[in-house]
């Protein structure tokens, strides 16, 4: 048993770059309470380790790895959170990954790793029974990320272990590179962690070990897992999820108006009747490269895609998987490209470079545009004929983009930096909130989509919130209650988020809010109640918050692009987000005119501390 409390280990790995050392330390069980695990825990850490005047690619900035009490020993848990200050947008950053990885950190003996520092020359660690080495990477550096994780735990004689591993996009301090696990299969995508990690000069953070994580009652868990289990295997709604992961769900979000094509700019996939549509959904094209299923750690879902092209010039290698719904969207519509053998080998050269592929879609969408509009040519663009539909070009100037050469070193950038580059209007067709290219879901099919992205912490994220499920219940037009909503959901998302649930545990009910809550008392040994859950989610929201603000964000960046507040799409509206935003503040308990949280809002949540920060 935790001498914490169930599902923790109790300890913290904190390691030295610099010096290479690493030491552990206990995990408070007074900070585990009160914001649980993941980008909570490890957001407090980064408040108060990261000062305002440290740049995100900067020795002093911190990159961790954080897990949850439910990572690894409840079922559909199996997520880690890679937390830092963003080289994409400048403020507070984290991405979450499923697999293997976070588990089995724990099993090697630690919730949490942080490094701060930066090496001298390319290393990796190796975590393994509470113990930690530190090993030249330099046989490793220019390797990709699924060459790397291979190769790296031959040469350690540790085939069963996991690695979290960057590509060559994350040593070139591509602002969009992420960390990959389960050899390249998985990653943790969003908000340029994989830059942070590369500028540390680490390329892989190895994991193993076999220690036992008990929750405080094990009877009550194996009952539950036997539940949800018996849940999923009933349910048809999960049933087909099983079988078509996230690709399934293409064809349905399509005809909402929920996914954008050419880079946010019109409501059509291929033409009038959308015939590129049925060539890349799920009944249908993406058949044709479908291979096989595959699992995250205790989970009877099974979403993952094991995805296969033999031959052509869009083969990769068998036996790895293929593109989510998001990379599905990404480099489908939103690039005009039609070819699903072409997006599937897309997604596996971000995989192997490491570059989040939501990201790397949306910027070349907007370089396409650009082009489109003759705002560059093909004597910017090294030769490359950037225009929607080319898919041989988009794997071109992904390459490129990964190396950091030529035109492909300005996207390298992300589109908010590119656009100071390319000047001459190009600001109109970069589509981000805060510098982060925003997921695949368009606010001007459900209003509330608009207030989350807007003032979500990290940018236009669709797992900090996402609305559109339950507007799809009530008029998703309407920006009646919005605001209230997506504080709602936002709030409840960083709760289950930090405590190592994956998103489709709670989303399509294999998990419901009380049977959730039951599982983590059941892990915990804590009693809390779901008003006490959404309390500690709100009080992660805020201090996410608070950190932006600590780190000069202003409330004049809670706002969407211009095309999304103007130009309708395939759902023949826009985003009303002046209807909401004032309401939404108000909700939140955020200064009307500057954003921050007020102190009475820091106090409520036990936030004292950032008061001084925020208001002197």
């Amino acid at each position: 048993m935790s001498p914490l409390i169930g599902g923790y280990v109790g300890r913290i790995l904190r390691v030295d770059l610099w010096r290479k050392k690493a030491v552990g330390e206990p995990l408070s069980k007074e900070v585990a309470v009160k914001y649980v695990g993941g980008y909570g825990l490890g957001g407090r850490i980064l408040y108060d380790e990261v000062p305002p005047w440290v740049a995100p690619l900067d020795p002093e900035n911190r990159l961790l790895f954080a897990t949850g009490p439910l990572t690894g020993i409840a079922p559909i848990a199996g997520r880690y959170c890679v937390i830092t200050k963003s080289p994409l947008t400048g403020y507070f950053g984290d991405a979450n990954s499923g697999g293997l990885w976070g588990a089995e950190l724990k099993r090697a003996g630690y919730d949490v790793i942080i490094l701060s520092g930066r090496s001298f020359e390319p290393i990796f660690l190796f975590v393994s029974d509470g113990k930690c080495e530190i090993h030249s990477a330099k046989q490793y550096w220019g390797l990709n990320a699924r060459e790397a994780d291979r190769a790296i735990r031959k040469d350690l004689g540790e085939r069963d272990a996991k690695a979290a591993t960057i590509g060559i996009a994350g040593e070139n301090l591509v602002r969009f590179a992420g960390i990959t696990n389960d050899e390249a299969n998985r990653m943790a995508a969003r908000c340029g962690v994989g830059a942070v990690m590369g500028f540390k000069k680490v390329k892989a953070v190895v994991v193993r070990g076999d220690k036992s994580i008990e929750a405080a009652d094990p009877d009550a868990l194996k009952k539950i897992n036997r539940e949800i289990v018996r849940r999923v295997k009933s349910d048809q709604f999960l049933l087909s999820f099983t079988k078509g992961g996230t690709p399934s769900l293409f064809e349905m979000v399509w005809e909402i108006g929920d996914v954008p094509a050419y880079n946010w700019s019109r409501g059509d996939f291929g033409g009038q009747g959308d015939p590129a549509v049925p060539k890349i959904s799920y009944p249908g094209g993406y058949e044709a490269i479908l291979s096989g299923i595959r699992a995250c750690h205790n989970c009877p879902i099974a979403c993952r895609r094991i995805c296969s092209v033999k031959e052509g010039p869009y083969a990769f290698e068998d036996n790895v998987e293929g593109p989510e719904y998001e990379t599905q969207a990404a480099f489908g519509p939103n690039c005009g490209i039609e070819d699903i053998k072409v997006i599937a080998k897309l997604n596996d050269l971000c995989n192997l470079y490491g570059l989040d592929t939501i990201s790397a879609g949306s910027t070349v969408a907007f370089a396409m545009e650009c082009f489109e509009r003759g705002l560059i040519d093909t004597g910017d663009t090294d030769g490359i004929d950037l225009r929607f539909g080319n898919g041989e070009s988009a794997i071109e100037i992904i390459h490129k983009i990964a190396k950091r050469e030529g035109f492909g070193n300005i996207l390298a950038e992300g589109t908010r930096r590119a656009v100071r580059i390319i000047g001459a209007g190009a600001e109109a067709y970069a589509i981000h909130v805060k510098g982060m290219e925003i997921a695949m879901h368009d606010p001007r099919a459900a209003q509330g989509i608009g207030v989350h992205y807007a003032c979500a912490p990290t940018g236009g994220r669709h797992t900090e919130g996402l609305t559109l499920a339950a507007e799809m219940a009530g008029d998703r037009f309407s920006t009646e209650g919005k605001a209230a909503l997506a504080k709602s959901v936002e709030d409840w998302a960083a709760f289950y988020n930090a405590a190592g649930f994956c998103h489709f545990a709670l989303e399509f009910n294999a998990y419901t809010k009380d049977s959730a809550i039951e599982t983590f008392n059941v892990v915990t040994g804590v009693a809390l109640s779901y008003n006490q859950a959404m309390l500690i989610g709100e009080r992660i929201f805020n201090l996410k918050r608070a950190f932006n603000m600590k780190h000069g964000a202003t409330s004049q960046e809670d706002t969407l692009p211009d095309r999304l507040l103007k130009q309708t799409a395939k759902s023949k509206t826009v985003c009303n987000l002046s209807a909401m935003l004032p309401e939404y503040y108000k909700i939140r308990g955020w200064d009307m005119k500057s954003g921050k949280p007020t102190v009475e809002k820091l106090l409520q949540l036990g936030l004292d501390d950032t008061v001084k920060d925020l208001w002197g």
